[in-house]
């Protein structure tokens, strides 16, 4: 029996099917469920994530967020739901408990573009799990001004471009030297140490050079 499209199931069943795949956490998984849900951006879709968002079970929880991260995404006309994302994942970023689930709202709030929960993010910024701390460095730039960055913007991605994790300093680099417009003088300092660092691939990503 050829399997049924995702796309030929109901709302419920896309969920059902879609908390499967968060359970199972296969890295070759495709996760097509889960993407399904990204688009079909209906109210229905919107209030079953959120609802899940307060459920007791940090893996419905993270459902729930990893739904509300992408759904309608590249659809103008679901912006009016998207934007009631933002107080949803705001009370998350300030009272997730559960480490991984916070990490998935931090990603979450930069892929809505909750620009208002910039210092919120910079207050992660030493967090000491490194997946919190990962997409801290990610997001950071999208919610910075890109031509005035903020100052404790500034100072957090400072801070995470000496991170002992290498994929939370090269992102943070990244969004320092490329992503942002900051003047070099202001983060002379910063420059100098990563041009000096033993990795190359530091070296490449401070100088501003392509991969």
């Amino acid at each position: 029996m050829t399997p049924q499209s995702p796309a030929a199931l109901s709302t419920p069943e896309l969920f059902e099917r879609a908390l499967a795949e968060i359970r199972a956490d296969d890295p070759e998984w495709h996760w097509d469920h889960l993407v399904a849900l990204h688009q079909r951006p209906t109210p229905e879709v919107f209030e079953t994530a959120r609802a899940l968002t307060h459920d007791s079970d940090p893996e419905r929880r993270e459902l729930g967020v990893r739904v509300l991260r992408e759904v309608g995404r590249d659809d103008p006309a679901a912006a009016a739901l998207r934007r009631d994302n933002a107080p949803v994942l705001r009370d998350l970023l300030e009272h997730e408990q559960d480490l991984t689930v916070l990490a998935w709202v931090v990603s979450a709030i930069g892929y809505n573009q909750v620009t208002e929960a910039l210092p919120d993010l910079i207050r992660l910024a030493g967090h000491p799990d490194d997946a919190v701390r990962f997409h801290v460095a990610a997001n950071l730039p999208v919610l910075a001004d890109p031509d005035a960055p903020e100052d404790a913007a500034v100072a957090a991605l400072e801070l995470l471009t000496g991170d002992e994790d290498e994929d939370v300093r090269g992102y943070a680099i990244y969004g320092l030297v490329t992503e942002l417009n900051v003047d070099r003088d202001r983060i002379a300092g910063t420059l100098a140490r990563l041009l000096a660092h033993p990795d190359p691939d530091v070296r490449r990503l401070a100088a501003g050079e392509p991969s």
